[in-house]
C-alpha cells in the first residue's frame, strides 16, 4: 500500500495542474462552447470530477458525477459516476445517502457491473449499522447471480457472508460461551473488521478489547501487533503534510551537524566552550558549533526529542504499539520479530519522505531503521541518501559514507539474490556518478585556468 501512496505523490502535482488546466479550458470555451462535440463536453465533465475526487474534494467531485449522470444517463460512465458517489458517501458516514445512490444504479442499470458493486455497499452499510441479518442479505443477491464464484465481486461477497457467520458466533461466545474460548472470539471480531472491512478504525477498538479483557492471553501481543498495523493503515491513507515546523526544520538541521561532527552533540545552551575536532581550526566545524549552539538555545529541550515526535500521529502511534511488544510481552515471539517490523516501517516511510522531496529527513528515518535493526534496504536507501547529497556535502565525506552503506548491504545479502542484483547496480550507480562529477568538476577548473 505504501508503494501505492508514493504513486499517489507523484500523481499529485500532475493532477493539480490538470485540474487547473481542466477549469481553464472550461472558462476559456464558454464563450464558443459550439466548438465541442457532446461526446467532448461529456469527457471533461467526467474527468473534472476524478481531478477533484483525486484531490479530496469529495463533495465537489460528487456533484460533477451527479451532474454528469443526470446529463448524460445513456453513457458507458453514467452509472460508474452514481456509484463514485454512492461509494464517496458511505466513506465518509453519510449511510442514507450511500444506500439511496445504490438503490439508483439497481433501478436504472441492473445489469451493470456497477449494480453488484452497489449492493455490496449496501450489505456494508448494513454491516456498519450492526443490520448483520439484512447485510447477509444484500450479500447472499450477489452470490446467487454468481453461483460459480468467477467474480472478484462474489468472493469478496463470500467472504464477507463467511465473516458475518464466524461474527455472530464469536458474540454469541463472548456472551456465554466458555472463558478459554472468549479471547480467541473477540480476537476473530477484529481480525474480520481488518482483513475483510478493512475497518481499521473498528478493528483497532476490538483488538484493544483483548488486551484488556485478557492481557494475559497468548494473543494479547498479536492483538497489539495488529494495533499498530492498524495505527499504520490508517496512517498511509494520508499523504503527510511537508509543512514542517521550524522546530521540525531545527531538529533535522541538529542531526546533520551531530552526523558530521557527534562532539557536539554535547553542547548544551551556552555551557560548552568552542572545541576542534584538531589543532587547525575547521572553518565548517567552527560553523557547524554556532549553528547548533543557536538551535539548542533557541529550542530548548530539541535534543530530548525523538524522531517520532515529528512525524505524523497514526504513525507514531504504530511505532509506540509495537514497541510496547518488546516491553510488555518481551517472552514472545511477537516481541522476536518486532525489530524488523519497526525497522521496516522507518525504511518505508523514509523512502516515503524522499520520494516527496524530503532527503534530510528521510536519511534520518532510514538511520532510525538501521538502528532497529540492520536490513539491506535500509543500507540501499542510506546510500541513495548520501549519493544525492554531495551538492550541499563534502563529496569525499559523502560518497565514503555511500560506499561503507553499499558494502555492509552486501554482508547481509545472500549471493544470487533479486537484492544482490539491486546492490550491484546501485554500487555501479555511484562509481558512474563519480566520475561524472569529477570530470565536471575537472571542466570547470579548466575554464578558470
Amino acid at each position: 500500500m505504501l508503494i501505492q501512496l508514493i504513486e499517489v505523490i507523484k500523481m499529485k502535482s500532475l493532477i493539480g495542474i490538470s485540474l487547473i488546466l481542466v477549469i481553464f479550458i472550461f472558462g476559456a470555451c464558454a464563450g464558443p462552447r459550439a466548438n465541442l462535440t457532446p461526446q467532448q463536453e461529456a469527457d471533461m465533465l467526467y474527468a473534472k470530477a476524478n481531478q477533484l475526487q483525486g484531490l479530496d474534494m469529495l463533495n465537489e467531485a460528487n456533484t460533477q458525477f451527479e451532474e454528469y449522470a443526470k446529463k448524460y444517463p445513456e453513457s458507458k460512465r453514467a452509472d460508474n459516476a452514481k456509484l463514485q458517489v454512492a461509494d464517496s458517501n458511505f466513506q465518509q458516514g453519510k449511510y442514507d445517502q450511500a444506500i439511496l445512490a445504490c438503490q439508483e444504479i439497481l433501478s436504472q442499470y441492473p445489469e451493470s457491473d456497477s449494480a453488484d458493486h452497489a449492493m455490496l455497499i449496501i450489505g456494508d452499510v448494513h454491516f456498519v449499522q450492526k443490520k448483520y441479518d439484512n447485510a447477509i442479505e444484500a450479500y447472499n443477491k450477489i452470490l446467487q447471480k454468481y453461483s460459480r464464484l468467477g467474480t472478484g465481486i462474489a468472493i469478496k461477497a463470500r467472504d464477507r457472508v463467511n465473516s458475518l457467520e464466524d461474527m455472530k458466533t464469536d458474540i454469541k461466545i463472548i456472551s456465554e460461551g466458555n472463558d478459554e474460548d472468549k479471547d480467541n472470539a473477540q480476537y476473530d471480531i477484529g481480525d474480520i473488521y481488518f482483513s475483510i472491512f478493512n475497518d481499521y478504525e473498528r478493528a483497532k477498538d476490538e483488538f484493544q478489547k483483548v488486551i484488556d479483557g485478557w492481557p494475559k492471553s497468548e494473543l494479547a501481543d498479536d492483538a497489539l501487533w495488529k494495533i499498530g498495523e492498524c495505527y499504520w493503515n490508517m496512517a498511509i491513507m494520508q499523504i503527510p503534510s511537508l509543512n514542517f515546523t521550524q522546530e521540525h526544520r531545527a531538529y533535522i538541521d541538529l542531526l546533520e551537524y551531530y552526523d558530521r561532527f557527534p562532539q557536539l552533540a554535547k553542547i548544551k545552551m551556552f555551557k560548552l566552550d568552542v572545541h576542534w575536532p584538531t589543532n587547525e581550526r575547521s572553518q565548517e566545524y567552527r560553523s557547524a558549533y554556532y549553528q547548533v549552539r543557536a538551535i539548542v538555545s533557541k529550542f530548548q529541550g530539541i535534543q530530548d526529542k525523538n524522531i517520532t515526535d515529528f512525524i505524523p500521529e497514526d504513525y507514531k502511534k504504530a511505532f509506540e504499539k509495537w514497541q510496547e511488544i518488546i516491553y510488555t510481552y518481551s517472552y514472545t515471539d511477537k516481541a522476536i520479530e518486532t525489530p524488523m517490523r519497526i525497522a521496516q516501517g522507518f525504511a518505508d516511510l523514509g523512502n516515503l519522505y524522499y520520494n516527496m522531496g524530503e532527503k534530510h529527513f528521510a536519511g534520518m528515518l532510514l538511520k532510525e531503521s538501521l538502528m532497529a535493526m540492520p536490513t539491506p534496504a535500509s543500507h540501499l536507501g542510506m546510500a541513495r541518501y548520501y549519493g544525492n547529497i554531495t551538492s550541499v556535502s563534502s563529496p569525499a565525506w559523502a560518497y565514503r559514507r555511500a560506499f561503507f552503506h553499499i558494502n555492509e548491504a552486501m554482508k547481509l545479502t545472500p549471493p544470487d539474490s533479486r537484492m544482490a542484483d539491486r546492490i550491484s547496480w546501485t554500487k555501479e550507480w555511484m562509481n558512474y556518478k563519480m566520475r561524472i562529477e569529477g570530470l565536471e568538476n575537472w571542466s570547470e577548473n579548466s575554464k578558470r585556468r
